[in-house]
């Protein structure tokens, strides 16, 4: 009996639950949601980021989509192959390579401002210019979208592409 009244109050708790309560519920399960792809996501992320100081451009190709879209500071909505190519193009004239003062926040939809899993990193990429030994410190924002199997679908790069060219000339 105690049972079976704990159980009917529990459906009458939740029955009774207003539409504005539903609402905060949802949600809150959605925030929890969103927030644990982000963690999952920001692994992989930084796996990345990994991938590409140590010059393991295959390492780094495995963890994008067939259909990713890429958008680097200059243009936007290139392929996956322009995305190969630019990565292998830094590294023919770029070396050492260090990715410091990441950080890392969750990405939000844009209707609710809630945690949708992609991944914001902020941080500063330290390199040189192989053939003038010009050293480089490029501070550097991106956004990164990621299907259910852990793969980059979206990156949106921002940095001064400009000072670059401008300190070789």
């Amino acid at each position: 009996m105690k049972k079976t009244l704990f159980i009917f109050s529990i459906f009458l708790f939740i029955a009774c639950a207003s539409d504005d309560d539903k609402a905060k519920i949802d949600g809150a399960n959605q925030f929890v949601s969103g927030i644990e792809k982000f963690e999952k996501n920001k692994e992989l992320a930084d796996k990345g980021f990994d991938s590409f100081e140590s010059g393991d451009l295959e390492g780094l190709f495995a963890l994008v989509s067939d259909d990713l879209i890429w958008n680097p500071p200059h243009v936007d909505s290139l392929s996956k192959d322009d995305y190969v190519l630019g990565m292998k193009g830094w590294h023919s004239e770029f070396e050492n390579f260090k990715f410091t003062e990441r950080q890392y926040f969750p990405g939000v939809d844009d209707s609710l401002y809630l945690p949708n899993g992609s991944v914001r990193a902020y941080g500063v990429w330290k390199y040189n210019h192989k053939a003038s030994g010009t050293e480089f410190s490029t501070k550097y924002y991106s956004v990164s979208e990621f299907d259910e199997s852990g793969l980059q679908t979206v990156i949106y790069e921002f940095f001064d592409r400009g000072d670059i060219f401008l300190k070789l000339q």
